[in-house]
């Protein structure tokens, strides 16, 4: 399936979803929310137009971000997740160059032997680069959440021509609360930056913009509409967001609304386990000198890509690969 967007910023993207219930859910998603998104897998909501079509991958050198959200093990025993998660990228996945968190680390209120074990085990990836954001639960476990993971709330990491601009959580409310200037500070970048590929990474969903959690105000960002008049007149390739817990097999957690510049919206599910759910994550996979992104989606419970969950997104401009290693870009 293939969402068009009437804008410059994406001319094309090709969503691969099942339009069945899926094998996932949240665990602790509202019970509300839970059932307007079974009713939502059963109608086969969808954003846009969406063509049977599926470009092919090409082969130049690759630059691998593995995106994944909300970890934060309610128990010791569902530690389990993540860990399997962390062997299962090393143990199968070829090539991963930079990880993303978005939000949710940690479940709220953590001690410092949760932050340690975290540590502990992300250290035992492969993965040399790890960014994270704070969510709502991140920041109920201040100030211990900012001695282990000192960044500063928003900042951006920068290689070859992509840009990642990442927000944190503001205040421990179910909201994504983002501070005044932290958007000033995307807004800057956004504005500066047109000759890249930008990606936003926050915890909530900015609000109707087309994903299933964003109509509900506990999952959306408040203040969006500060965001909207951005995205209305300059470029972001992609939106990047946790917080819902859906499985990624949702109708729905992939939107490309066109009014709001051809931005490609993707929920990121979570790294946990229920009833009805697996761990799950996304790989974005960018190809030297092309302008078409892969995004995958990974199963961790069962070691495999599910491939009729793919996404093809055809960008405004190529990927350039430098030599150099990600860096970080703090807010003066």
């Amino acid at each position: 399936m293939v969402a068009r967007s009437g804008s410059d910023s994406i001319k094309e993207a090709s969503v691969v979803q099942q339009s069945i219930i899926p094998r996932v859910t949240g665990q602790r998603i509202s019970l509300l929310l839970l059932v307007f998104l079974l009713l939502a897998g059963c109608s086969g909501i969808r954003t846009g137009e969406f063509p049977e079509d599926r470009p092919e991958v090409g082969k130049g050198r690759t630059f691998v971000v593995w995106m994944l959200s909300d970890i934060q093990p309610p128990t010791l025993v569902d530690r389990l997740y993540f860990e399997q998660a962390i062997a299962d990228v090393n143990e199968r996945v070829e090539q991963v160059d930079m990880a993303v968190i978005a939000g949710d680390l940690l479940k709220s209120r953590s001690q410092d032997e949760d932050f340690s074990w975290f540590l502990s085990t992300r250290n035992r990836s492969k993965v040399r680069h790890w960014y994270e954001i704070a969510g709502n639960h991140d920041v109920r476990s201040e100030p211990l959440f900012h001695q282990y993971f000192p960044r500063p709330s928003y900042y951006g990491v920068e290689l070859g021509n992509i840009l990642l601009l990442l927000l944190s959580d503001a205040l421990p409310s179910s909201k994504t609360d983002i501070s005044d200037e932290a958007f000033q500070w995307w807004r800057d970048m956004v504005l500066r930056n047109q000759d890249r590929i930008i990606i936003t990474v926050t915890h909530g969903q900015l609000e109707n913009s087309g994903l299933l959690g964003s109509s509900f105000r506990s999952r959306q960002i408040e203040g969006s509409k500060r965001f909207k008049k951005v995205l209305r007149e300059a470029r972001v390739a992609v939106w990047a967001s946790g917080h819902t817990h859906l499985p990624q097999g949702f109708p729905g957690t992939v939107s490309i609304p066109g009014e709001l510049g051809g931005t490609c919206f993707v929920n990121v599910s979570s790294i946990d386990t229920g009833p009805f759910m697996a761990s799950q994550s996304r790989f974005m996979i960018f190809e030297e000198g092309s302008d078409r992104l892969q995004i995958r989606s990974r199963n961790h419970r069962l070691g495999r890509f599910d491939e009729e969950l793919d996404i093809f997104l055809t960008l405004d401009r190529p990927f350039v690969l430098s030599g150099g290693e990600p860096s970080l870009i703090i807010a003066p």
